[in-house]
């Protein structure tokens, strides 16, 4: 009996220390627009979900938004900040209610239509020229969160750092010229995140 409780401890140990490293030695790939908003988002989400699972993340730019849809249709990429205003009119969908009744809608649609997750957002911003306020959202393909299933959890970390009063300040940093992979870690260290 004894030797069954040691050999039932060793096993729950061994599946929760595979568990914990799961992420470690693969690679996620996490495509951006060549804009500072969306290349500092896209390099805080490389820097938490490498420090926080031990995964390689390469970020890789796209000068359009079909460049940047046709690799994740081809599941070159698995992971991309989305705005909601304009996933919207890629949808051909109207635009009813506030953000949050935005988010929701798309965040459906994604689900069920192209098998993207949306986590929680970024944060508000105003969409461009329209003055019509969005989420800039994280979406993540969903056939790589059964080989990451942590991967939500991490960068649900995130949600919300577009509306801190230090994002606008680091961001202009980035517009200025300071290099986003570095900006993403010192914020995110500054934040306890890391």
């Amino acid at each position: 009996m004894k030797k069954l409780g040691i050999l039932l401890s060793s096993f729950f140990l061994v599946c929760l220390a595979a568990n914990a490293f799961a992420c470690v030695g693969k690679t996620l790939i996490i495509g951006t627009l060549n804009t500072p908003n969306e290349t500092l988002l896209a390099q805080m989400m490389a820097v938490i979900i490498t420090e926080r699972t031990g995964t390689t993340v390469n970020v890789e730019f796209f000068d359009t938004q079909e460049q940047l849809q046709e690799a994740v249709t081809k599941r070159d990429v698995n992971i991309y900040t989305e705005n909601t205003g304009r996933a919207l009119k890629q949808l051909g969908m109207k635009e009813e209610g506030d953000a949050q009744a935005v988010y929701e809608t798309v965040k459906d649609a994604y689900r069920n239509q192209l098998h993207l997750v949306m986590l929680q957002p970024f944060g508000e911003l105003q969409g461009s020229g329209d003055d019509k306020p969005s989420y800039y959202v994280p979406v993540v393909a969903e056939g790589i969160l059964v080989d990451y299933p942590a991967l939500p959890r991490v960068i649900n970390k995130l949600g919300a750092v577009a509306e801190d009063k230090k994002f606008i300040k680091v961001l202009a940093g980035v517009e200025s010229g300071d290099k986003p992979n570095q900006v993403a870690r010192d914020f995110l260290k500054k934040k306890r995140f890391i």
